[in-house]
């Protein structure tokens, strides 16, 4: 993903929730690629632990399920952090009010993604 790609994924986004305070494109070895907004806390601090809750996410669903996480999601009394992997290499952090209803977004930011890399390549 690129910055463009980001910029235009972070405005749908946007545009679908209000309530998104901030968002950070994050590598599956904890850099940040991308960010924009408030993201709460420092930025090695959510590349390393965005990673590492994906990594945990994907073993535990693996060992349980044996399905691919869609998301995680952390809820604290002021914000709430959605982590969606975005592709094989990337996962996709949305800090948002801690009352929103991340579901939808959950949901929706594959299909964006896709669109997304679909309008580049073509």
């Amino acid at each position: 993903m690129n910055q463009d790609m980001f910029d235009d994924l972070n405005a749908q986004l946007h545009v679908m929730s209000p309530e998104i305070h901030g968002a950070a494109l994050i590598s599956n070895e904890g850099a940040v690629i991308f960010q924009e907004g408030e993201t709460v806390a420092d930025q090695s601090i959510i590349g390393i632990a965005g990673a590492a809750v994906m990594r945990l996410a994907e073993h535990i669903s693996a060992g349980l399920a044996e399905c691919p996480v869609q998301e995680i999601s952390v809820r604290c009394d002021r914000h709430a952090a959605l982590f969606v992997p975005v592709g094989a290499d990337a996962l996709l952090m949305l800090v948002l009010s801690a009352d929103t209803d991340t579901r939808p977004l959950a949901g929706a930011i594959p299909a964006m993604v896709s669109a997304l890399s679909q309008r580049v390549v073509s």
